[in-house]
């Protein structure tokens, strides 16, 4: 288990973090990929995303644009962008990779494993 100290955290030294990743969609009956660069968003603006998104709001397009970065890790896409040339698939399957999805199902699946 990888150990913080809470001046490495006051520091910012989790937020912008930036993770390589493998998406993997279909689009037009084929399997794809295309390799993204997801950047750590802080809490206040995961948190702004989270509200509105129970709230009803839709707010896929927005998170994507807000961390998806380019090899100098400066944001990539606007919300506009997103929202005219990503197709369905591509665009649920980088949000499950920015929502981080794999890791929330392992810490329920460790959490159930726990508890029983």
């Amino acid at each position: 288990m990888k150990e913080f100290q809470l001046s490495d955290i006051k520091s910012g030294s989790l937020v912008s973090q930036v993770r390589d990743e493998k998406v993997i969609f279909w689009h037009n009956g084929e399997e794809c990929s295309v390799d993204i660069r997801i950047k750590q968003l802080p809490f206040f603006e995961t948190e702004l995303l989270l509200k509105r998104m129970h709230d009803g709001e839709s707010v896929a397009s927005d998170w994507i644009s807000k961390a998806l970065v380019d090899d100098k890790n400066k944001v990539m896409f606007t919300k506009k962008q997103v929202e005219d040339s990503f197709v369905q698939t591509l665009a649920s399957a980088i949000f499950d990779k920015v929502w981080d999805t794999d890791n929330i199902k392992k810490a329920m699946q460790t959490k159930r494993k726990k508890d029983s």
